[in-house]
């Protein structure tokens, strides 16, 4: 059921806020990269600037989408941890959205 949520919530938020797709990708490329299940919004947020973002968002709308869930824990002051509950059924969509371009 996951797989299907993740990849649901990223069609859904192509359709209302499709300038988030490459805060998507950044965030799947980071919860790739990370060993664990937790990475820091900022670096999605660094990803995203190497990608060519040039505004900072806040995660919070990849949040409400159910793309991105917020952990409880901060580590080292005021970083904000987040995990990517379905990142296939993300990847999935990405890849059907590319297919579209």
């Amino acid at each position: 059921m996951n797989q299907i949520c993740g990849e649901k919530a990223v069609l859904r938020l192509a359709e209302e806020k499709p300038d988030w797709i490459p805060i998507v990708e950044a965030a799947l490329e980071t919860a790739r990269r990370i060993a664990g299940n937790e990475f820091a919004g900022s670096w999605v947020l660094d990803q995203a600037k190497k990608q060519g973002v040039e505004w900072i968002p806040n995660l919070r709308t990849l949040t409400a989408h159910g793309i991105l869930k917020k952990e409880d824990t901060t580590r080292g002051g005021r970083r904000a941890y987040y995990s990517m509950p379905d990142p296939d059924g993300v990847e999935r969509a990405l890849s059907r959205l590319k297919k579209t371009e």
